[in-house]
């Protein structure tokens, strides 16, 4: 009799939490919402937050803020979310580079998979391999024969250490066996000017940077880092097209809340967050941001941050990069 209680008791609790569980879905947001992005204002990252957050603001009915938090590469933004209480009111953008900080830094205060709730991948930016016009080369196999001709004598720039930049011109070559050396800088402005000038010769630099120079005739692409050509060049094959199959580097952003986000509230926010993108006016302004939507549900997302932090751990240890 005791037990038949007990078994009823635990069943009712069980049930009253999916109803309270349900509940809080439903009428979430009840207050403000805070979006926390790891990069200062102006970055395409920070003008994409922006513009959802107004969208989601007009059609919630709540404020939903943006909270720059910008240095150390987003390692002090990241571990406020890992802390917050899981309940949908504390949000973080986070791009690529959330991942390969597990491989750049021998210690992190959260684990970069398990202490986030991944909700959406929204976009991603795209990179492109450029060359100064008075190197003698035209395509990716030339630039691979002039490096294998010359180890270690051609430079490439990157605004930093573990920079896309500089992770995407070590996977080049380590997939070509060329030898390489690698400038790095403290910002990606200046060192595009530099590759600009011609004062360092090859740089894989984000294509909405890029693709003006390239049109001015400044830089020469070589190719596009999407498996993909870009429609806005694209005369420019990829790099998959040009012979390193399978080869892609892009910078994803999306949206992540502290580990234990209820799924009711990641369906919400995933289902607001892709309606405020899908709509033409927002994905007109997004795309000018030099950003490309690519939606990538919450479950798919896990799955894509932990095999993109498998294949840049690989490629951090063989270039030695850390930065710690």
């Amino acid at each position: 009799m005791y037990r038949n209680k007990a078994v009823l008791c635990t069943a009712l609790f069980a049930l009253l939490a999916g109803f309270a569980v349900h509940a809080g879905a439903q009428t979430y947001p009840a207050k403000p919402v805070r979006i926390i992005v790891p990069y200062g204002t102006g970055s395409a990252t920070d003008a994409l937050a922006r513009l959802i957050a107004q969208k989601m603001s007009d059609s919630v009915g709540q404020q939903v803020v943006v909270d720059n938090q910008p240095g150390a590469n987003g390692i002090p933004a990241s571990a406020a979310v890992a802390k917050a209480a899981p309940d949908g009111y504390t949000l973080i953008m986070i791009a690529a580079n959330h991942v390969v900080n597990a491989s750049l830094y021998s210690k992190l205060p959260y684990d970069t998979l398990k202490d986030f709730k991944p909700v959406l991948r929204v976009a991603f930016a795209p990179f492109v391999l450029t060359v100064h016009p008075s190197l003698p080369v035209q395509n990716l196999r030339e630039l691979i024969a002039l490096a294998k001709s010359r180890p270690g004598e051609l430079n490439y720039a990157s605004p930093s250490n573990g920079s896309p930049a500089h992770l995407a011109t070590e996977l080049l070559k380590a997939r070509t066996g060329v030898n390489m050396t690698h400038i790095p800088y403290k910002a990606a402005a200046q060192a595009q000017a530099d590759v600009i000038g011609g004062q360092v010769p090859v740089m894989f630099i984000v294509a909405a940077a890029a693709i003006p120079q390239i049109k001015a005739g400044r830089l020469r692409a070589l190719g596009v880092t999407t498996l993909e050509r870009l429609p806005q060049i694209p005369e420019v094959p990829t790099i998959d097209e040009a012979g390193i199959k399978g080869f892609e580097v892009i910078s994803w952003i999306g949206f992540a809340g502290p580990a234990g986000l209820p799924p009711d509230i990641v369906a919400k926010l995933s289902g607001e967050f892709t309606r405020i993108v899908q709509q033409p006016d927002n994905a007109e302004r997004i795309r000018g941001l030099g950003l490309e939507i690519s939606l990538m549900p919450a479950e798919p997302f896990a799955a894509y941050m932990a095999k993109e932090q498998a294949r840049w751990g690989e490629v951090v240890k063989r270039a030695g990069a850390r930065l710690d």
